[in-house]
């Protein structure tokens, strides 16, 4: 029995598939927003969601544990968000080490012109597809990603 080529399982494998995905998800909401006049990042939405969800005042660790950002990276986000005067980063109250992170008024009200962008932006890759098929495949993602987690 021969052996499978190894370069094209490595092509064809279900990663590839996601980071394409991925790559697409982000390029398409990066153009939504330049096309609005938003000067956001898909990077920056994430952190902004996270906080829009219930969430304004997160410790800055958690968030980046949260959004799956490492510090450094996390740290550029929050100056860059910070210079747009969508964020403010305080010293937390209960440990003077950590800090966190709070919604400006102007971070706020940003919700109610991306969250529309961002909709149609899932709206888009989710046509044709249906509510099992969404179900299914997020089920899937899951397991893979409980495989390989850190």
């Amino acid at each position: 029995m021969a052996k499978p080529d190894i370069s094209a399982k490595l092509r064809m494998n279900i990663a590839s598939a996601v980071v394409r995905t991925h790559t697409a998800y982000r390029l398409r909401l990066l153009n939504v927003f330049m096309q609005a006049g938003l000067d956001i990042t898909p990077d920056m939405y994430f952190i902004l969601r996270y906080l829009w969800g219930e969430q304004d005042g997160t410790r800055q660790q958690e968030l980046a544990d949260k959004t799956g950002k490492d510090k450094a990276s996390l740290t550029k986000l929050l100056d860059n968000l910070e210079k747009r005067n969508l964020v403010k980063r305080t010293a937390d109250e209960t440990d003077r080490r950590s800090k966190r992170v709070w919604l400006t008024s102007t971070g706020k009200k940003l919700k109610e012109k991306v969250y529309p962008l961002a909709l149609s932006v899932v709206e888009l890759a989710e046509r044709g597809l249906t509510k099992n098929d969404l179900q299914q495949a997020q089920g899937v993602l899951e397991t893979i990603y409980n495989n390989i987690k850190r």
